[in-house]
């Protein structure tokens, strides 16, 4: 049993299992980070904005990155948060954010959308990504949604944006992209509805989508870890967790 949301939060939580430390944004990065500590792979070391850092799964899911009493039994303290953001940020070996809003070049748009005084949608906000995405050696993007039109040639509000050095990717539900001057398409999931529909997408907008490689499989195990994680991150008020829970009641 599968959806395309829990093959994202997969595939999104493999990137920690590169090992090394990896700097933790919310939302996505969250869940990924704590269902990562139940697959295989290299050990590694989440580090959080306000400065906390952790090398084992929560207690729970946290419901924020300073959410310290669901990192109970493996949180230390790393730094404070201007440290982390500014002084750490190139020391981390991969820095992972959200992404709803993105472009091209990696650009993200976390405040609104529309006019900046009357504006048709709000977003939560970029926190400490600004500085932490224009420091980082390498970025990795999380995009769960289903909107195509998030995904743009320039987004309308830059938030946050790597830096000139910085190598970018930027996972989907329908395959990987590698973000910059020439950005594109490296891995397509075939099977998963509105992948003919993304790559069509993506070439309007100028990616290179002729030779993606096709998506691994993943695993039973990893299928299991990812179910139990949304569900408890369901009961846990994330509501992105609640929509990949009906995907999985859809095609039981």
């Amino acid at each position: 049993m599968t959806s395309p949301t829990l093959d994202f939060l997969v595939r999104s939580a493999r990137e920690f299992r590169r090992g090394g430390w990896v700097f933790t944004g919310f939302h996505w990065p969250v869940l990924a980070g704590q269902l990562a500590h139940s697959l295989e792979g290299e050990p590694f070391v989440q580090v959080f904005e306000a400065g906390g850092g952790t090398w084992t799964a929560g207690t729970s899911v946290p419901t924020s990155t300073t959410d310290y009493p669901a990192y109970a039994g493996g949180i230390g303290w790393i730094a404070s948060t201007a440290d982390v953001l500014l002084a750490m940020a190139r020391r981390f070996d991969r820095v992972v954010l959200d992404a709803s809003n993105v472009d091209l070049a990696g650009r993200v748009n976390s405040s609104f959308v529309g006019d900046r005084d009357r504006p048709a949608v709000r977003l939560p906000g970029g926190g400490g990504a600004p500085d932490i995405a224009a420091r980082a050696r390498e970025l990795v993007l999380l995009h769960g949604g289903e909107d195509l039109g998030r995904i743009q040639a320039e987004v309308e509000h830059v938030t946050a944006a790597p830096g000139a050095e910085t190598i970018v990717w930027l996972h989907t539900r329908w395959g990987v992209l590698r973000l910059g001057a020439r950005p594109r398409l490296v891995e397509l999931a075939r099977d998963v509805p509105g992948a003919h529909e993304f790559s069509g997408h993506l070439r309007g907008l100028g990616v290179r989508v002729d030779a993606p490689v096709p998506r691994a499989p993943i695993s039973e195990a990893e299928r299991r870890a990812a179910a139990g994680l949304l569900a408890e991150a369901a009961g846990r008020g994330y509501a992105v967790a609640r929509r990949a829970r009906a995907e999985l009641e859809g095609v039981a």
